[in-house]
């Protein structure tokens, strides 16, 4: 099966005193010709924040912006109204359509905020803005995939304005988990959030990313306790 991998060490990044950035594609000052998105999926951005620090109010439009936490607590505040905090394994979206104001800040006095951010190109322009949250805490069934964002909202994902998935599992060492067979025209990125795991006669570490756009199905043998999320995504916007 043709795939390409990518190495955790090959991840641009952006060091700002109170922010820690790996970039999977393209982003502000990390410019690759090569990595500029995987079909619709334009951002994997795998930030760490320091206590008492974020980003400012700043806009977005015509995007889904999914932030997934992994440790800590963000204080999200936008021009729709919302303000709240969104903790480990909850789940953050929003639909910036015609236009939104955002911010987000790492609220603690002491501990460092883990996240993944993730935008994704909808397939729609002008769409109604929209914010949603959603803790995941007990969607993790070891060995299963479990569906954090799709565009019908099945399974109780989220539901974005674009034919996409993003899903997410844990295995024990020794371990097994198949990924189905997709449709032609529509890509996998497979990225390992912790652990170590062969896949496609590849050995994948920590934040190490497999792309593939073939169809059949393929399995995953974990070596460690291993941490996944898999992306399954048009590659024509």
């Amino acid at each position: 099966m043709n795939h390409t991998i990518h190495r955790a060490n090959e991840r641009g990044l952006a060091e700002h005193g109170w922010l820690h950035s790996r970039f999977s594609f393209s982003f502000a000052d990390y410019h690759n010709r090569e990595r500029m998105g995987f079909g619709v999926l334009r951002v994997i951005n795998d930030d760490v924040i320091e206590p008492q620090s974020g980003f400012g109010m700043h806009p977005h439009r015509d995007m889904e912006i999914i932030t997934i936490v992994l440790k800590g607590s963000i204080e999200h505040t936008d021009s729709l109204g919302h303000h709240g905090f969104t903790n480990a394994g909850e789940i953050q979206m929003i639909s910036a359509g015609s236009g939104i104001e955002h911010s987000e800040r790492n609220p603690s006095m002491d501990e460092t905020l883990e996240l993944f951010q993730i935008w994704i190109f909808p397939n729609m322009h002008n769409l109604t803005p929209h914010y949603e949250q959603r803790d995941f805490r007990d969607a993790s069934v070891l060995a299963v995939w479990g569906v954090l964002v799709s565009g019908d909202g099945r399974e109780g994902s989220m539901k974005i304005a674009q034919d996409a998935n993003i899903k997410m599992a844990r295995l024990n060492a020794g371990s097994d988990l198949l990924c189905d067979e997709t449709s032609v025209g529509y890509g996998r990125l497979l990225l390992v959030i912790e652990g170590e795991i062969q896949c496609m006669d590849e050995t994948l570490g920590r934040r190490d990313e497999l792309q593939t756009q073939e169809t059949q199905a393929f399995s995953i043998h974990a070596m460690s306790e291993s941490h996944l999320i898999l992306f399954e995504v048009p590659m024509r916007r």
